[in-house]
């Protein structure tokens, strides 16, 4: 090989594992400036690798690794417990040693498919929804955003049940046992806490018995008994609203952590990931967890505790959603002076408050459209087709115009993104819903 040959394939390889494990898009001029390539080199390499599909485009000039490099980018997958419902399909690229890993967090392998011949049936069907509950914006924009795809299918779907667990485990339990005696074909669910052992024991059973499941949102504590999970990265969520709230902080700050409903598997993967980011920085103290219930109010109480307990505002609030976050910035302006940078989105009221009133913040959308998906995918199963174990919609990094760091980059500008003829609890991640009306998204509810 010659020299000139040898060194464009090294430049090649260097701008392939440029990119990180969630395969995050990137600015064509960070990459090769990161690289030291110059621009006449590095663009034409960069055009040649767009052209032959290793890379693509996304949006505000970015690219990212294309259809061509799926075994080398780290898509973002979690390390799955063996799948009782249907036979897998075998990756032969995956060794016993990668499959033995201890909590893997991310496979640079393609999603690993099931088969669903076994749960083939003709529709018009019958499915059951299991909710967690309706007792926040998000969770009603998925709902409607799911019920908005059940309209779309409506000639697929004989009937559909649906329950509100209230975030009680107990209560779901009660209400799945109700959903199978109604005979439905397909259990959707929401798990309202991943730590109650006799609902996780119970959909192990369901599918021993051959019933497919599927999740949406929150997983139940033994993955096995599911078919597929519908989510978004809550490691990607924690992880880079950490990263964002170090850097901005230049390194060094007291900051308060605000999740939101204790038990929930978002929750808990969420903060594991921000704290583990934090760690990272030994000028970070983080002085307190709170939970916070995702509500405004749990947000606003928990500032107002921790004012009475410490005396004096932090340097930033890291909030898993806007959902709270809003109460914290609402608490913080009721005292007058500056507010502490804020992690949180979701939710169109955090957006609003932040570009109105400056304050420094991140966010990234916990997409509420993966209830549409969630139940397309359903629909996927009963026609038995061959459907990914883990499907994740994509989640993008929202900032203020200014508001960038060195390793967080925006998706998209917040200033943009809020929506100021929409109200306050519209939630900006539930896709085509977002500008239906509520009223005309009310599946029947069982009893």
């Amino acid at each position: 090989m010659a020299q000139d040959d040898r060194t464009n394939m090294q430049r090649i390889a260097a701008i392939l594992k440029s990119f990180d494990a969630e395969n995050t898009p990137r600015r064509t001029q960070e990459i090769l400036t990161e690289l030291g390539m110059s621009r006449s080199t590095g663009f034409g390499l960069l055009r040649a690798l767009l052209a032959r599909g290793w890379l693509e485009r996304s949006d505000h000039g970015r690219v990212r690794l294309g259809p061509q490099a799926r075994d080398l980018a780290h898509a973002a997958f979690e390390a799955p417990a063996p799948t009782r419902p249907g036979p897998m399909v075998a990756d032969p690229r995956r060794s016993p040693e990668r499959e033995a890993t201890p909590e893997l967090e991310w496979d640079p392998a393609l999603v690993r498919m099931v088969d669903t011949g076994r749960y083939r049936k003709q529709p018009p069907c019958r499915i059951g929804f299991s909710n967690a509950s309706t007792s926040n914006p998000w969770r009603r924009a998925m709902m409607q955003s799911l019920s908005y795809a059940r309209k779309i299918a409506q000639a697929q779907i004989a009937e559909m049940l649906v329950t509100d667990a209230e975030d009680d485990p107990d209560l779901q339990l009660t209400q799945v046992n109700d959903l199978v005696a109604q005979g439905i074909d397909l259990l959707l669910i929401s798990i309202a806490s991943v730590n109650h052992d006799p609902l996780s024991d119970r959909l192990a059973a369901l599918a021993d018995d051959g019933l497919p499941i599927v999740a949406v949102d929150r997983r139940p504590k033994d993955r096995s008994s599911l078919v597929s999970f519908v989510t978004a990265s809550d490691h990607r969520i924690g992880r880079v609203s950490a990263l964002w709230m170090a850097e901005h902080l230049g390194g060094r700050g007291r900051v308060w952590m605000l999740s939101g409903l204790e038990g929930a598997s978002p929750a808990l993967r969420r903060q594991q990931a921000a704290l583990s980011v934090f760690s990272e920085f030994p000028g970070i103290t983080v002085e307190n967890v709170s939970y916070t219930d995702w509500t405004e109010q749990g947000g606003a109480d928990a500032v107002a505790r921790l004012l009475g307990e410490t005396g004096q505002a932090p340097d930033g609030v890291w909030c898993d959603s806007g959902l709270q976050g809003v109460g914290s910035v609402r608490r913080f302006l009721g005292m007058g002076g500056a507010v502490p940078a804020h992690t949180g989105g979701d939710v169109n009221e955090m957006y609003r408050l932040c570009v109105q009133e400056r304050v420094p913040m991140v966010a990234l959308d916990y997409p509420a459209s993966m209830g549409a998906r969630a139940l397309e995918l359903s629909l996927e199963v009963l026609a038995g087709s061959i459907v990914p174990q883990r499907i994740e919609v994509p989640v993008q990094i929202v900032l203020p115009r200014g508001c960038e760091t060195a390793s967080v980059k925006a998706d998209a500008w917040a200033e943009l993104h809020v929506q100021w003829d929409l109200p306050a609890d519209a939630i900006l991640s539930q896709g085509p819903a977002l500008r239906e009306p509520q009223s005309s998204f009310r599946p029947r509810m069982s009893a």
